[in-house]
């Protein structure tokens, strides 16, 4: 049996009774206990496990399916058929949803996956009526659990607001001072002469992107600067600086709070997130005034508002007029979403539907350069028609070729190896030591000398006859697998074309993330990306055991 082990927290969870039980001075991180009270689970029943078998999503809260990357690896991985047990400290540890918490463990039961429970000992019964019924009330009640401690979360923070503390993290500006629960605001002369400079420039005249391009030129550091992206100001965040109550004195709260799932939906129904912000009605929201907060004078934020409440008027009737709107890809087209990546900055190329820098149409460009001015100087402008064209006809022949299939199918001869012989001779071997090991006694050395030797030997052979039973794969048909490749690169390559929604998945099957530089030959661009083929092999006869090596490599190209 092969076992895998999945293991979770939020990042303010509180711990449950049995958790609790659990903690010692040094084995303080809730996932950290998981996986040991798990492994020593594992190891009690004899079973496999490897280290890759290990889940753990820290800090990611429950209710959250498809943004826990760890559940999905572990997902993809059960469906591939890597494991045949999943462990879990407790079923709240799987998920707080108990629709998708239920689905998901019906899915893994098609697997042929027993999710095993370690708090109680047993395995998930979803066969009978009795367990069904079970593992469904176990999931509402920690859906229930999770709903609950967000009520008391939410009505804690609401009295905190209400006397003026603190309730989330740091704000550019101010210091938090204080103990925790009763932190307050100290305004920072350094950061708070930079929201004077933002308000300054505003009421002068300047844009927010003229605002953000002289901050970054500056070099002044950004509010929560990403970590492993190109920091800088943007213009949206030049822009909540200037929304912001708190600059002219004032606590708001409650003017947003965070939904999941169906309740997220309810306010935006094309959205596919998890979890997002939903706006709150006016008269819910806290204000508590300070003026001992306030760095904006009135008559600079009036100013600043006239001009916004200007612009604003203006936009809204020029769009009435029929005025283009500029517009996000948002998923429509084959390349965003992560898939071309500036080199400059480490940011993500987004789709424009207008022209930029003198380009006719749509083009793909860097977000960073246009969001952040002077943070990225990669001035690519990329043609969306031509350049996915270019894209799809390099897949089409690098990926999808012949050649490409002819590596795959030598990768999955070289990968079966029937080691069944190389077994037995192993535990022949160490059956003739535990005959000698016998033997020895009968010559007159004491029983107590050679015991732990044989006791060692006999633990040996029974763990190499466990892996004799099992059932050994047979080589695969390389001609019935050759031409089952061959159709499936044929039905994709079409798909490419034909299916601009099917052609994103199968261009992310294939190809990982492209990075673009510019040439110095006119009208070149140069690019590199991991291609990734063996996933053609997903599903087909063999792919279970084969994939042990990628033939796979970052390979500049050109197009013009």
């Amino acid at each position: 049996m092969i076992a895998a082990i999945y293991a979770r927290v939020s990042k303010d969870e509180k711990k449950s009774k049995s958790e609790q039980e659990l903690d010692t001075a040094t084995e303080t991180d809730s996932v950290l206990r998981q996986v040991i009270g798990a492994t020593a689970f594992v190891a009690a029943r004899g079973w496999e496990l490897n280290e890759r078998h290990i889940y753990k999503d820290n800090g990611v809260s429950g209710a959250l399916f498809a943004d826990r990357p760890q559940f999905q690896r572990m997902m993809r991985d059960a469906e591939a058929g890597a494991f045949q047990a999943l462990v879990v400290f407790d079923l709240d540890r799987f998920g707080r949803d108990s629709r998708r918490s239920m689905a998901a463990l019906y899915d893994l039961d098609d697997l042929g996956v027993a999710v095993w429970d370690y708090s109680t000992g047993q395995p998930l019964d979803l066969d009978s009526f009795e367990g069904g019924t079970s593992t469904y009330l176990k999931t509402r009640f920690a859906e229930d659990f999770r709903l609950k401690i967000r009520k008391h979360t939410r009505h804690a923070m609401r009295d905190t607001a209400k006397k003026g503390f603190v309730t989330g993290g740091m704000t550019f500006g101010y210091d938090n001072v204080g103990k925790k629960g009763e932190k307050h605001w100290r305004i920072k002369p350094d950061e708070a002469a930079v929201v004077v400079d933002i308000y300054t420039r505003f009421a002068d005249g300047d844009g927010i992107r003229t605002i953000a391009e002289a901050l970054n030129r500056a070099g002044v550091p950004q509010p929560r600067a990403q970590q492993g992206r190109a920091c800088g100001w943007s213009a949206s965040t030049v822009r909540s600086v200037l929304e912001r109550p708190l600059y002219r004195g004032e606590i708001v709260y409650g003017r947003s709070a965070k939904a999941w799932g169906k309740e997220l939906r309810k306010v935006r129904p094309s959205t596919r997130r998890e979890k997002g912000q939903i706006p709150k009605p006016q008269d819910t929201w806290i204000r508590v005034a300070d003026e001992s907060l306030r760095i904006v004078s009135p008559e600079l934020a009036e100013r600043c508002d006239a001009i916004r409440e200007d612009r604003r008027t203006r936009y809204l009737a020029s769009v009435a007029k029929g005025g283009r709107v500029p517009e996000r890809a948002h998923g429509k087209y084959l390349l965003t979403g992560g898939m071309l990546v500036c080199p400059s900055c480490g940011g993500h190329f987004e789709a424009r539907k207008y022209p930029w820098k003198g380009q006719p149409g749509d083009v793909y460009m860097c977000a960073t350069r246009r969001r952040k001015p002077g943070v990225c100087n990669n001035t690519l402008a990329l043609p969306i028609a031509e350049t996915d064209d270019a894209v799809l006809s390099i897949v089409e022949g690098e990926v999808l070729g012949t050649r490409v299939i002819e590596d795959l199918l030598a990768l999955v001869d070289r990968g079966v190896v029937d080691d069944s012989a190389r077994l037995v001779a192993e535990r022949d071997r160490l059956r003739g030591e535990v005959e000698n090991l016998v033997a020895s006694i009968a010559a007159g050395v004491p029983a107590g000398t050679v015991a732990d030797a044989i006791r060692d030997r006999e633990a040996q052979i029974a763990k190499l006859e466990a892996k004799l039973r099992v059932p050994r794969q047979a080589p695969p048909n390389i001609e019935r697998l050759r031409e089952a490749l061959s159709l499936r690169a044929e039905q994709w390559r079409a798909d490419l074309r034909s299916e601009p929604q099917v052609a994103r998945l199968v261009l992310r099957r294939l190809v990982g993330p492209i990075a673009l530089w510019e040439e110095p030959r006119p009208d070149y661009v140069r690019w590199e990306a991991p291609r990734q083929p063996e996933n053609l092999l997903i599903g087909l006869e063999g792919e279970r055991s084969v994939l042990v090596a990628s033939p796979t490599g970052f390979e500049p190209v050109f197009w013009p």
